[in-house]
């Protein structure tokens, strides 16, 4: 019976430990986002009619279905090399994630590891389309030129791409900051510490000359009263 409860207390233990490295790996997020990529995609489809503009919410969004072959807006067209080229970069992105996340997992700090995420659900987002639908392209549907004319049509997936660079530009630059401040006080404190080292053996020699100068007072004074 003891034999029992000690097993099963050890497999409670192993499913939190497992817990809770999935929920601090951020790849729930990942997945989340991907789904919901996907789900969006299945549903625009399935109910918009393409080129046709459905008003969601006035002078800011609408959803207008496309297919899109080429990058964002549209780059690159429907040229084939640009689509294959497309295709490529999608898994390349995608193994670099990986591999970031296998090699240098216990280094990243939470915020990295939530932003890889950010990335990696918006690549995988759109190399679905790319590669299992590659003649059809990529499906885009969210509309804001009511808002920003010009802007063009995107999807769930392209937002989590950019916001996630972006987020990771920011997250580079502070920590650029940060290692600057940290150099720039060492150096402070290295060169605090040069100038107290070259202060003290003038003091040190003053107070040697200061030693000597007593000594000899102390002498003389003493020859005088053997005189006397």
């Amino acid at each position: 019976m003891s034999k029992m409860f000690s097993k099963h207390s050890e497999k409670i233990i192993l499913i939190k430990k497992v817990l809770k490295e999935f929920f601090f790996s951020f790849a729930w997020l990942g997945i989340i986002l991907l789904i919901v990529d996907q789900i969006t995609k299945v549903c625009a489809e399935a109910y918009l009619v393409e080129g046709e503009r459905v008003v969601i919410i006035p002078n800011l969004l609408n959803f207008t279905l496309t297919y899109n072959t080429g990058a964002a807006w549209g780059m690159g067209g429907n040229e084939i090399w640009s689509r294959i080229l497309l295709c490529a970069i999608s898994w390349i992105v995608m193994i670099i994630i990986f591999y970031i996340l296998i090699r240098y997992y216990k280094k990243l700090n939470l915020l990295y590891r939530a932003i890889l995420m950010l990335i990696l659900a918006g690549d995988i987002g759109n190399l679905i389309d790319r590669t299992f639908f590659f003649n059809r392209g990529v499906i885009d549907f969210l509309d804001i030129t009511p808002l920003i004319p010009g802007f063009g049509i995107f999807n769930f997936a392209d937002s989590c791409l950019v916001v996630g660079i972006i987020i990771l530009i920011i997250y580079f630059i502070v920590e650029y900051i940060k290692e600057l401040v940290k150099e720039g006080k060492a150096n402070r404190k290295a060169l605090e510490n040069s100038t107290k080292n070259t202060e003290n053996p003038a003091k040190s020699e003053l107070k040697n000359e200061n030693t000597i100068i007593n000594d000899s007072e102390e002498l003389i004074d003493d020859n005088h009263k053997k005189d006397e």
